[in-house]
């Protein structure tokens, strides 16, 4: 074997198994090419869903476009931040699918971007998954908008719009200074031991005159709610 070909399988072999590539400031990036090729963690396949099993700091570059029936990212490590700096993750309808799916984990945090067209919710967070938090986050024409089921997740400044149910929060959950606009059903759904104040609930479940807000959470600052006169 002579030495050209010798060095372009080492190159070959050095491309397939390096680690993927950080930003400068250490920062994880992904965006459609990348998901395509693949690597963005050791055991992340090619295309959707992306696979988020490794804690740190990752970062959207790009909108992603994910086929209907496929969910977009798949968070299943602790300890992890994913920044949608501003871009939007589109989903194609189809099966039951999330746009952002957080299971069994703790201390999981997803930002400033927006998250649509999912057949299930934009964002979804299992039961399993402890002190997940939504900020600033738009969560349009989903199935169910934000679900986290998880105990202690905190959802701020994000905006509900179009989906079946707006917002729901479990057991010690918080909603805050958030939206929710024009939602079938419900625009919070606050259960059991959870809190929710300060947001802006207008035009769900079939007009302001009906409830806005449902479940057993506790007010614990004003919310608008349109006409609902049994507004808590």
């Amino acid at each position: 074997m002579n030495i050209r070909k010798t060095l372009g399988i080492a190159m070959l072999l050095l491309a397939l198994f390096a680690p993927p590539a950080l930003a400068v400031d250490g920062v994880l990036e992904i965006n459609q090419a990348k998901v395509l090729a693949g690597g963005v963690n050791p055991d992340d396949l090619p295309g959707f869903p992306v696979t988020i099993d490794q804690p740190g700091s990752y970062r959207l570059t790009g909108n992603l476009t994910v086929p209907g029936g496929l969910e977009g990212l798949r968070i299943l490590a602790d300890d992890i931040t994913v920044d949608l700096n501003g871009f939007t993750i589109a989903g194609g309808g189809g099966a039951i699918a999330d746009g952002i799916g957080i299971y069994g984990t703790r201390n999981i945090e997803i930002r400033n971007g927006t998250v649509r067209g999912f057949s299930r919710a934009g964002v979804f967070a299992s039961a399993f998954a402890t002190g997940a938090r939504v900020l600033g986050v738009r969560a349009l024409s989903n199935f169910q908008g934000l679900e986290l089921q998880g105990v202690g997740s905190l959802v701020d400044g994000c905006t509900a719009v179009g989906n079946s149910t707006g917002i729901r929060v479990l057991d010690g959950g918080l909603i805050t200074n958030s939206v929710a606009r024009g939602n079938t059903s419900f625009g919070l759904l606050v259960e059991a031991n959870s809190g929710y104040g300060g947001n802006v609930v207008t035009g769900n479940n079939g007009g302001d005159a009906n409830a806005q807000i449902a479940g057993t959470g506790v007010q614990i600052a004003p919310n608008v709610c349109g006409t609902d006169a049994v507004c808590p």
